[in-house]
């Protein structure tokens, strides 16, 4: 048993209604030695694929054990399950629609079960809010060191997402837009890894096509190397290449949006 276990909330619900502070109410009630984290509530209304990148972005810098509780589930009510992912280091907890899958999948996942005892539920259950009634309990069970078998049975044919693959053409590399941060910078997936079989990293720089639009950037290590409102590509954080704009938007500027492709040569 973890003596402080950690809950971390990942939602869409922002700041403005009751619905956060409500299942962390619930979260205390039943496990009132629970450190609960705010990861983040404000994605995009049911982005799906926007809250599986932030989770996966964000997993591995916690601590073995820790449960993350996921809500964004525009589904709710319908007849899509509830499941508890245990990865080699962490647990998950939300709807099956794929927003956990990345960073379940990145941590190695060892067993998914669907959520089916009600005895772990706060009753009565909302048929909108299952944030509250059963996964915030669930979660909060599940940091007083229930066995995850207890929950539910188990699941082998769960709904996972993919970041889509960039793709190698001679000294071309395809790829596409998998988040737009709020600096308007736009994270492609297109890995350190993939780049270095086509290209020199230490090359000054990169001829790119987005949006119809043909731009030659230099590829840096630090937005200060341009000026200010001049496009660059940079690795940024998560290790993937990023079109910027030096403190400003490269979304706007280029009339980006998620999914996007883009053409690096």
């Amino acid at each position: 048993m973890i003596k402080e276990p950690i809950i971390t909330l990942l939602t869409d619900f922002g700041e403005e209604d009751p619905y956060v502070g409500s299942m962390k109410g619930v979260i205390l009630s039943i496990s009132p030695k629970a450190r609960l984290v705010d990861l983040s509530h404000q994605i995009k209304r049911h982005d799906i694929r926007q809250g599986a990148f932030f989770l996966f972005s964000l997993v591995k810098y916690y601590p073995k054990g820790t449960i993350h509780l996921v809500v964004i589930d525009p589904g709710v009510g319908t007849e899509r399950k509830a499941i508890i992912v245990q990865s080699e280091n962490h647990f998950f907890v939300g709807p099956d629609n794929g927003v956990i899958s990345l960073a379940a999948q990145n941590d190695g996942v060892r067993k998914v079960i669907e959520i089916e005892n009600s005895d772990y539920y706060l009753q009565p259950v909302s048929e909108t809010f299952h944030g509250r009634d059963i996964f915030a309990p669930v979660a909060a069970h599940l940091a007083k060191n229930k066995r995850i078998e207890e929950f539910g049975s188990v699941l082998e044919d769960w709904i996972q997402l993919r970041i889509p693959l960039a793709t190698i053409n001679k000294a071309e590399i395809k790829g596409e837009i998998i988040h737009i941060d709020r600096f308007g910078n736009l994270i492609t997936n297109i890995s350190r890894e993939i780049f270095q079989k086509v290209h020199d990293l230490q090359r000054s720089f990169i001829e790119i096509k987005i949006n119809n639009r043909e731009l030659q950037v230099p590829l840096c290590s630090s937005y200060n190397e341009v000026k200010k409102g001049d496009f660059l590509g940079i690795f940024g954080s998560t290790d993937f290449l990023e079109i910027s704009k030096n403190q400003e938007s490269a979304a706007d500027a280029l009339n980006s949006q998620n999914q996007d492709k883009i053409l690096v040569k």
